[in-house]
């Protein structure tokens, strides 16, 4: 086992979801020679390689990971900080193992414009069933992961498939 323990180190309020906690944890081994794996792994992943600072969002979970430690903002509850940790142990573990058969991921990924994702959109008369005024303000939430494709009940239509899949590639998520 590559890493062997993540500890909880503190626990407060979320800044930015009052309701909700954000937490910090101390890694047993440095996981830097593994970040471009995970790098390559995690589509929405922001990676920057000089700094050895790897981000990614899980569901609404803010996810830091450092070397030694990483940092969590937006987590439901202790509970849900737990689940975390193990999720994030098994998957750093799983990733060291087959690192042999992933191709790492040295540069920093960008996020696509509202733009290219409005694109691709349906844009049925700015039809509001996402929530948002337009489908620009649908596609400007979900380049900020602020919204999910699944919000959009016209993308799931019969014969949008090839739309689907291709919002799906540009955001870089896995349905």
């Amino acid at each position: 086992m590559f890493l062997k323990d993540i500890k909880i180190m503190s626990v407060a309020p979320c800044v930015i979801v009052p309701d909700k906690i954000r937490f910090r944890a101390i890694l047993s081994t440095d996981i830097s020679e593994i970040m471009p794996y995970l790098n390559a792994i995690f589509k929405n992943a922001i990676y920057n390689h000089q700094g050895k600072v790897l981000s990614l969002t899980k569901d609404e979970r803010l996810i830091s990971l450092y070397p030694r430690e990483l940092t969590v903002a937006k987590a439901l509850d202790n509970n849900d900080a737990l689940e975390i940790v193990e999720w994030l142990k098994d998957l750093i573990n799983e990733t060291y193992a087959a690192k042999d058969s992933i191709t790492p991921l040295y540069e920093r990924r960008s996020r696509p414009a509202p733009l290219v994702i409005y694109g691709w959109l349906p844009k049925a008369s700015n039809c509001r069933l996402c929530g948002e005024q337009t489908c620009l303000a649908f596609a400007t939430q979900l380049v900020t992961e602020k919204k999910q494709l699944q919000d959009c009940p016209l993308i799931w239509d019969p014969g949008k498939e090839d739309m689907l899949e291709s919002l799906k590639e540009l955001l870089g998520v896995l349905i």
